[in-house]
């Protein structure tokens, strides 16, 4: 863990702010931070399979979430064991959110600094440990020998101009399907929704009609839903489940097959994964939520 003693010295003056409109402008804002609470070496250096280190130093490594959802314990998971066996390295966690209380949790038994991020670049600490980072003091410089001083003229101090950071592609888990696509599915059912009663092996029950609507309720849900739903997991969760009882309806509006144990037993194993996976759906949603916000 990382000792008291190695605490990094903080800089007199807090970063400039700055407009949060992407997740390269998330990582470099928390870059920014990090070398003015003392990790002057601090660089925003996302991507690669370094189980997700976006901010590297030679003392601390950060992670970046540029993301609407809470923060959940296997992101801070994912970013302790991408340290290894460096563990005087300090671990800081950024996001614009907030934190579900087992992610705290976590956090505080790990010595996880915990960081919520404003969209004009102000950082507030969470937990106890992203407070003591925010917060060390800086140590007093060690005193230097007068026949040590190089023997120059004074001339004015300019503060260097960091190098602009070119833009940094995403890594494969912020690659996210667009909204408009996840309405796909819903609008392929909803075409489906029109032939199918007018197939050949077919026989409507009650009629042609009832059955069209009938099978185009579930699609529509699931066109809504692709195109509001903020979290990808939770989509393709929830949305095969309405895939599959899409599927049952369809074999129940159909009069033909009611005859036939096997599709009777067929539609029983649809139904029961449909809800095994709406269930794993909202069990994910319910463990992310009961956020913890950053304190004032």
């Amino acid at each position: 863990m990382t000792s008291e003693n190695s605490r990094p010295a903080i800089a007199s003056a807090p970063p400039s702010r700055r407009q949060i409109q992407s997740w390269q402008d998330a990582e470099h804002n928390a870059a920014a931070w990090m070398r003015h609470w003392g990790f002057s070496d601090a660089q925003a250096k996302p991507g690669g399979a370094d189980g997700g280190i976006d901010v590297r130093s030679r003392r601390a490594l950060g992670q970046v979430k540029y993301q609407a959802a809470a923060v959940g314990r296997p992101e801070l998971q994912n970013l302790f064991g991408a340290r290894g066996r460096d563990m005087e390295k300090q671990l800081c966690f950024f996001t614009g959110s907030s934190y579900a209380a087992t992610a705290v949790e976590y956090a505080d038994t790990n010595s996880i600094a915990l960081f919520v991020y404003a969209l004009d670049g102000t950082m507030t600490p969470v937990n106890k440990t992203a407070r003591r980072v925010s917060t060390a003091p800086a140590p007093n410089p060690p005193a230097v020998p007068r026949h040590h001083l190089p023997l120059v003229s004074a001339a004015p101090a300019t503060a260097a101009t960091p190098a602009p950071q070119p833009p940094q592609p995403r890594t494969p888990s912020e690659r996210t399907v667009p909204r408009w696509a996840r309405a796909v599915p819903g609008l392929v059912l909803a075409g489906a929704a029109f032939a199918i009663p007018r197939g050949s092996t077919v026989v409507p029950w009650p009629d042609a009609h009832v059955m069209t609507i009938g099978l185009l309720v579930i699609p529509l849900i699931l066109a809504i839903w692709g195109l509001a739903a903020k979290n990808q997991r939770t989509f393709l969760l929830t949305g095969g489940g309405l895939v599959l009882a899409d599927v049952a309806v369809a074999r129940l509006l159909n009069r033909q097959l009611w005859d036939s144990t096997a599709s009777w037993i067929f539609i029983a194993l649809v139904l029961g994964i449909a809800a095994l996976l709406t269930g794993l759906s909202v069990r994910g949603r319910a463990r992310a939520t009961a956020p913890v916000m950053a304190a004032d």
